[in-house]
């Protein structure tokens, strides 16, 4: 029964990568996304209450070996957190004035899919689910997903309307039930191919650390396609995320390899060297120089005609980037002024600078994501925030204090994200709160794998 139960939350997971906006199919009006998400639901709190009944364990007490008695801190914080965006979704729009129903639009996905933490980390706790799997699991599909976008991006090079045709076909092919997903070419019309989902080739490279003292030759083609299929986004936040996060990361192993094992000091070294050399030969060979011109003006703000940008791609990708940056300073300015109004609690998700918007769909959706939940959860909720992933590390650290390499994998997956999302508004979405559940249960299986409390069962997923 548990593996047919369990089939929902696998698809769940397949269509939160492959499915992009979460609307390539719909039923009945409904997206997938949401129908898969309530059968996950369902589903693991159905048979959290099922393993429940059958082990005859009680769920509203408090004594060890209970449903609640099996809290650990991390649990409890966790509570805090979801409490925290509830009553920012809540109970501040309305004191403040917010629009309610923008508030339940912006963060109402996020807070459902965090709540599925409890009966995940439950089920974790007693060996009903096996992370161990999930993560192979999830380590081939983004293999695939990355290989999607490498397709699109060649088959773009190769005609204007690939990527068009190629959602278009597949809106056609679920009989017309879908939106179709916009195709969002770089300044000047060079080809990208970047979707929302795109942040889980984090995800990806975090798998490719944490198992990184036992990756085989076949790894470094999965490494290798990630690379690639992430230049291919021509997406600086998601590059800064990964190699930012990479220098400390890389760092950091680097010396644990030297003191505990030399052989795998130098297969970082070498994992380093091949990434690099990777990077520099595809970005001259594949990407015509697209990578590095997208670095050099990652921080202009104006577009002057100064310097050696010869060719169009060049100077246009300057104007565009000199116009973002230049629009992403005024909204600092414009968000930071409305945030001094109401600095301890903001105005609650859903609320926006008024004169300032940035989609007349979504007005609450700004770029410079840490402004933008500053002024709408105020230094209250971004404490809770940041309180919430600090007590996760000092719990890795405390109950995992030999293997530096999940601690390292863990802290890589944390920072990139950070950084990723803070010209973005990828946070608060089914795709960025998916990515903290993920960081918040792999705080849990890391300490209980470490204390060899966690032993797969035959027939966890």
């Amino acid at each position: 029964m548990k593996n047919i139960i369990f089939i929902f939350p696998l698809l769940f997971i397949f269509e939160l990568i492959f499915g992009v906006s979460g609307t390539m199919i719909m039923v009945g009006g409904v997206a997938i996304r949401h129908i898969l998400f309530i059968l996950s639901f369902i589903a693991l709190y159905g048979y959290t209450l099922y393993h429940l009944i059958a082990n005859k364990i009680k769920l509203f007490s408090i004594k060890k070996g209970s449903f609640f008695g099996s809290f650990n801190r991390m649990d409890i914080f966790a509570v805090v957190f979801e409490a925290s965006m509830l009553l920012s979704m809540t109970i501040i729009p309305y004191i403040k004035g917010t629009n309610l129903h923008y508030a339940y639009s912006e963060v109402f996905d996020s807070a459902a899919v965090f709540s599925l933490y409890f009966a995940i980390s439950y089920l974790i706790k007693e060996k009903q689910i096996d992370m161990n799997k999930l993560l192979s699991y999830l380590k081939i599909l983004i293999f695939l997903f990355a290989v999607e976008h490498l397709v699109l991006y060649f088959g773009q090079e190769a005609n204007a309307h690939f990527i068009a045709n190629f959602f278009s076909a597949f809106t056609e092919l679920v009989g017309g039930n879908g939106i179709v997903q916009k195709v969002v070419l770089g300044h000047g019309g060079y080809t990208r191919v970047m979707f929302n989902t795109s942040i889980y080739f984090l995800v990806g490279f975090f798998i490719f650390f944490y198992q990184f003292s036992r990756n085989k030759w076949y790894d470094y083609i999965f490494l290798a396609v990630e690379i690639l299929a992430m230049l291919s986004t021509m997406t600086k936040s998601l590059w800064f995320g990964a190699a930012g996060a990479a220098v400390f990361v890389g760092s950091a192993i680097f010396i644990y390899g030297i003191k505990i094992d030399k052989r795998l000091s130098l297969k970082i070294v070498s994992t380093v060297v091949f990434m690099i050399v990777l990077i520099i030969s595809s970005d001259k060979i594949i990407f015509d120089g697209c990578v590095s011109i997208r670095m050099t003006n990652a921080f202009v703000t104006e577009s002057d005609d100064e310097g050696n940008l010869n060719d169009d791609m060049a100077q246009l990708d300057k104007e565009g980037a000199a116009m973002s940056n230049s629009i992403k300073l005024v909204q600092i300015s414009k968000l930071l002024d409305k945030w001094k109004d109401s600095p301890i609690i903001g105005y609650g998700y859903g609320s926006y600078v008024e004169g300032y918007l940035r989609s007349e769909e979504a007005p609450f959706s700004y770029e410079m994501q840490f402004f933008a939940l500053l002024m709408k959860i105020g230094i209250l909720g971004m404490a809770v925030w940041i309180v919430f992933f600090i007590a996760q590390f000092i719990y890795i650290l405390r109950n995992s204090k030999k293997n530096y390499e999940h601690i390292i994998s863990w802290l890589f997956l944390l920072i990139s994200v950070v950084i990723c999302v803070q010209t973005n508004p990828l946070l608060i979405s089914f795709t960025g709160m998916s990515v903290i559940l993920f960081l918040s249960l792999m705080t849990i299986h890391i300490a209980l794998e470490e204390k060899n409390d966690y032993i797969c069962c035959n027939g966890s997923i």
